[in-house]
């Protein structure tokens, strides 16, 4: 079909009229120019050929040429001056406070002046020494190293009394990290193979677990939680030493860790909280795991992650736990499920194992990026307690 405006031969619909390129163009270029209030300047304009301005912009807007479908802030330059809230992109300038010319510079230390908190964890791993040399407080008999472990941290008392949090702070955060350390150096005193270690490698290894076994024992509190609170909402989360908070409403306070707020903080904090399995909890709710098959999925999850972190003897003692826990739900008539339930709780254990792994993997980029760029303003006294938390 003909250009509406020209009669040329049309090149497709422009601005809600078929129109050649030309006349489009413009449009494009005129709509919003001086030619839009100004008469006729020339006398040959008839109505079919026009030799001004203004009577070819008439006639684009006469045959219903519109502005509304202009794509602003296209232009290098633009014609017309667009009024519009901007909102500053979050480059890492804008995040650091630094020219880009800046960032890729040498920079010496001693000439940065950054207010960091200290978080001595000396008193926590000599209260965890404490633990390790005194063994279980209540010495429980079982038939073999699974079920004693199971005995010894019931999962479903977690989900009772708990207490709602509505700031997390300092304090907080803290407290957690307090919680699941000494509890897990308490649940590892209750197998037997781990207390005939050397106090070094028992201490090893609980640097390495307590934040797996944390991160797992949240997961399953809040499943837990769930399930006997029917009412309960699917953003309520039960975070450590029986406390509950809901991540809608919840305000956090990170000004003790960062210098950055806490909205561009987020990327970083999800990976330190765990937050990307917490889709997790809608299966451990469906699939109804008994305390013993709990504590196997615990204890497996928590000694291979060992075993992969070190790797050379430690790996050869991880196997061995293993191999017990194998054993044991082998050969001994353990409060499992029915035959099915074993088949849907083996798969499941794998399927969770590599979802550990796998976000574990995922948020190394994270801490090293979190690293290069000084967005984390702690400095720990023990910083391998906390490789692999996001936070060194």
């Amino acid at each position: 079909p003909p250009c509406e405006i020209c009669g040329q031969d049309g090149q497709g619909n422009h601005f809600g009229v078929i129109s050649c390129r030309a006349c489009a163009a413009f449009f494009r270029r005129a709509a919003d120019s001086k030619w839009s209030t100004m008469e006729c300047l020339s006398k040959h304009c008839d109505g079919k050929a026009y030799h001004c301005k203004p009577c070819r912009l008439k006639k684009c807007r006469a045959v219903g040429m519109s502005t509304s479908n202009f794509q602003h802030d296209r232009d290098a330059l633009q014609l017309a001056t667009v009024s519009r809230k901007r909102k500053l992109p979050q480059t890492v300038e804008i995040c650091l406070g630094t020219p880009h010319f800046v960032l890729f510079c040498p920079i010496d230390p001693s000439t940065v002046k950054q207010v960091h908190t200290y978080v001595g964890m000396s008193l926590l791993i000599s209260q965890a020494i404490d633990i390790f040399k005194f063994g279980a407080v209540k010495p429980l008999v079982a038939k073999n190293g699974l079920l004693k472990l199971s005995y010894a941290y019931n999962f479903r008392n977690r989900a009772d009394g708990v207490k709602k949090l509505t700031k997390v702070t300092q304090k907080e955060v803290t407290s957690f990290w307090e919680y699941h350390f000494l509890t897990t150096a308490k649940w590892l005193t209750h197998f037997d193979k781990f207390e005939r270690l050397d106090p070094d490698l028992k201490m090893e290894i609980l640097f390495a677990v307590w934040h797996i076994w944390g991160r797992l024992d949240k997961l399953v509190a809040t499943a837990l939680y769930r399930n006997n609170n029917k009412d309960a909402k699917s953003s309520e989360r039960l975070f450590g030493n029986g406390m509950m908070m809901d991540t809608e409403n919840v305000k956090t306070d990170s000004r003790w860790m960062s210098r950055l707020p806490t909205e561009q903080l987020r990327y970083f904090l999800d990976g330190i909280r765990g937050w990307d399995l917490h889709h997790l909890i809608d299966e451990i709710q469906s699939l109804d795991l008994t305390e013993t098959e709990l504590t196997f999925m615990l204890a497996h999850l928590c000694f291979q992650y060992v075993a992969s972190r070190y790797g050379g003897k430690m790996s050869e003692i991880m196997e061995q736990f293993l191999g017990n826990f194998e054993h044991s739900k082998t050969n001994f008539h353990l409060p499992l499920q029915t035959m099915s339930s074993k088949k849907v709780s083996s798969c499941w254990n794998e399927h969770i194992k590599f979802l550990f792994q796998n976000d574990i993997w995922k948020n190394r980029p994270r801490g090293e990026l979190a690293a290069l760029f000084n967005v984390f303003t702690v400095q720990f006294s023990h910083p391998d307690m906390f490789i692999d938390t996001g936070l060194v």
